[in-house]
């Protein structure tokens, strides 16, 4: 029996059904509703089964938003609960109902996938009066493009450059895909950044894309987009020679339709290009004979390349060591890896655009001493990318130190002939009044007019204020040896004699060390000897002056002829250093009074 409640004549109920489907179209406005009103009319027949009057999406609607709604309107007055216990959609979806006796509106909870999606509304759906759907209503539409519905988007390729350290620091490495080959020579950086591309098959999500991407070890990177398919990442850093870099794409990444990817993307590659790292490709330092290096003219000459046996001691008061690095580097750190062995103290100087980094020591290096430079992998570049192994090169100061002792220099007291090892010689020989010495054993010895001294007796014997007796320096010699020396025989082997007519005798009148080292097993490395000859106008038959306490000079011969007379000074086998070690051989050094 009819409930008198909804007895509603056929006028006034026709007009409630057209105020609903006007309401309907106001619900429905996503969707274009072309029907006539008057078709929905048609459904107002005679019999009392309920039935859907409209329903959108209707079936086969496409390309719909993802926030798209159900709705649904019937003929009638409808028990609204049985016909949301009748509303099922396929693929399921969660949301929330808005209701009154004639319409049905279903609103998901959240956005929809793209694809197809099928909603059914059963029979079990009755009006007021308990009368059951007439038919089953059933409708299928698709969120989004019909073609990618069903289909998931991919990568084709993810591109790292590779080559050669040339190819790879001149911006000409190959884009190769990690995707497609095992790729073990990719470049710490195109120039400074190594950057990568990724491309898809269609286009993407830029937002959610850009979020899903990761790189093992972590690296801090930006994301530009090329194009809807592809993008290019710039990493903040280089990447670490000889490391194994991990790429992940997750599932995160979508369409521009909402579509993800199915599976993570995974890829990897090796850093195997080190066209980034750091090197040292010259260490200058001067090296050539004492003489030029006290002249300041020492040639530089790179200890890398060369096994370096003659630095400067100074050039002339100090050897400055010029290091240069293969980029720019970061100078505080830099200068903190740098030592020597032994140590030595000074300061830093950068140039070249900080490639090129200067260190000045303090005080000149000590003759027959091996330096060595050391540059530790605390040194980096400017773009915090490491030296990538310690890097140690030598040189010795001023010559090679034999295990044998030596004579190193020659001179007389009266020239600027060291009182310290080493003495520094002149090339070209000299006088008693050079500046150096006659002869260190970085040169070769010249023939005797080459290397004058002026004797010291002037011939008045002891007349006037008696002052050719006295001792005069420009006929002190000075001998200086490679390694300290045992006193007692070493002076007991030096020997002067005159070796052009007349013959005269030579005494040796006193003698004096310097250089001395203080400690075990102690010894000097200068010896100053003072010869007098018998013919002298101090000494006479006595060989010896009472009021001086003897004679220090040599006769007088500036009025002779050239070449002559010639003096030979010698030391023979029997000099010894402190280690009891003998001169190898007689050192013979032969010189012309003048």
């Amino acid at each position: 029996m009819m409930n008198p409640a909804y007895k509603i004549k056929p006028i006034l109920f026709r007009k409630i059904i057209l105020v609903v489907l006007l309401v309907f179209n106001q619900i429905t406005s996503c969707k274009n509703t072309n029907e006539d009103l008057a078709n929905y009319l048609t459904f107002l027949g005679d019999d009392n089964s309920p039935k859907i009057l409209s329903a959108s999406p209707g079936m086969g609607d496409s390309s719909l938003p993802r926030s798209q709604k159900i709705a649904v309107v019937f003929n009638k007055p409808m028990n609204i609960n049985s016909c949301v216990q009748s509303f099922s959609i396929s693929p399921p979806v969660q949301g929330f109902y808005e209701l009154n006796d004639f319409s049905m509106v279903f609103t998901p909870s959240i956005l929809l996938s793209f694809g197809t999606y099928t909603y059914t509304i059963s029979k079990n759906c009755e009006d007021k009066e308990g009368n059951d759907l007439r038919d089953i209503f059933t409708a299928s539409f698709t969120i989004g493009s019909a073609t990618v519905a069903g289909t998931f988007p991919e990568v084709t390729g993810i591109f790292v450059k590779t080559g050669t350290v040339a190819n790879c620091n001149a911006s000409l490495g190959i884009d190769s895909n990690i995707l497609a080959s095992d790729v073990v020579n990719a470049c710490m950086g195109n120039n400074l950044i190594n950057r990568m591309r990724i491309r898809f098959n269609r286009d993407m999500d830029r937002i959610a894309t850009s979020g899903a991407i990761n790189i093992a070890p972590n690296v801090n990177f930006t994301v530009a987009w090329l194009n809807n398919q592809e993008l290019e990442i710039t990493p903040d850093a280089p990447f670490v020679f000889n490391a194994r870099i991990n790429f992940t794409i997750s599932t995160q990444a979508q369409d521009s339709q909402g579509i993800r990817l199915v599976t993570p993307v995974i890829g990897s590659f090796r850093v195997g290009s080190g066209n980034l790292l750091p090197s040292i490709t010259t260490i200058n330092i001067p090296a050539d004979t004492l003489t030029n290096c006290n002249s300041g003219i020492g040639a530089l000459t790179d200890i890398v390349a060369n096994t370096v046996n003659n630095g400067c001691l100074g050039n002339p008061t100090i050897t400055p060591i010029e290091i240069n690095f293969s980029h720019t580097m970061d100078t505080p750190i830099t200068q903190a890896a740098i030592t020597f062995s032994p140590n030595l103290t000074g300061s830093f100087t950068w140039s070249n655009a900080n490639q090129t980094v200067t260190f000045s020591p303090d005080q000149r290096l000590i003759f027959g001493t091996r330096y060595t430079v050391n540059i530790s992998t605390i040194a980096r570049t400017i773009d915090n990318i490491n030296l990538p192994i310690v890097n140690s090169f030598g040189f010795v100061a001023g010559g090679l130190l034999s295990a044998a002792p030596a004579i190193q220099a020659v001179g007389v007291a009266s020239q600027g002939c060291a009182n310290t090892f080493p003495g520094i010689g002149n090339a070209a020989g000299g006088d008693w009044t050079s500046g150096n010495c006659f002869w260190d054993n970085s040169l070769s010895i010249l023939s005797p007019s080459n290397y004058r001294f002026r004797a010291g007796d002037i011939g008045n014997g002891s007349t006037g204020s008696n002052l050719s007796c006295l001792d005069v320096n420009t006929d002190n010699f000075r001998l200086i040896f490679s390694n300290y020396m045992d006193l007692n025989s070493t002076i007991n082997a030096v020997r002067l004699r005159r070796t052009s007519p007349p013959t005269t005798t030579v005494q040796l009148s006193s003698w004096s060390w310097t250089d001395c080292q203080a400690v075990a097993p102690f010894g000097c490395r200068v010896l100053n000897v003072t010869y007098a000859e018998q013919e002298s106008s101090c000494n006479g038959s006595l060989f010896g002056n009472a009021l001086t306490g003897g004679d220090f000079n040599l006769l007088r011969s500036d009025n002779t002829p050239a070449g002559f007379p010639y003096y030979n000074l010698s030391v023979d086998t029997s000099a010894r250093d402190v280690n009891n070690i003998p001169i190898n051989s007689t050192f013979n050094f032969t010189m012309e009074a003048k």
